[in-house]
């Protein structure tokens, strides 16, 4: 199976400014930029090469969402629609506390 391009939405990024500051906070709390840098690309990659295999079913139809961990975020969920070509990430949830 061929790898499948990842999107991330404009609503993936508002929620993502909702969750981290844009700067690097003095107590350690990663930005938007950190996060991007150091925790995304692994996620890409893992729902490019296998989304369904990395991915769970969820009660909402057609929405899968994918349970990870980062460098700078211990873990997250990222939520995605799925279909044979392409993986549409449009949201984010993890606990900044």
């Amino acid at each position: 199976m061929t790898e499948r391009t990842v999107h991330f939405t404009e609503s993936f990024f508002d929620r993502l400014e909702e969750l981290l500051p844009s700067e690097r906070c003095a107590d350690g709390t990663p930005s938007i930029t950190d996060f991007l840098m150091f925790d995304i690309p692994a996620l890409r990659d893992r729902l490019a090469r296998d989304a369904i295999k990395e991915t769970l079913a969820t009660a909402i139809p057609g929405v899968r969402a994918c349970i990870s961990t980062g460098i700078l975020i211990s873990g997250f969920v990222a939520y995605a629609l799925v279909d044979d070509h392409d993986v549409e990430v449009f949201a984010l949830s993890f606990d900044t506390d």
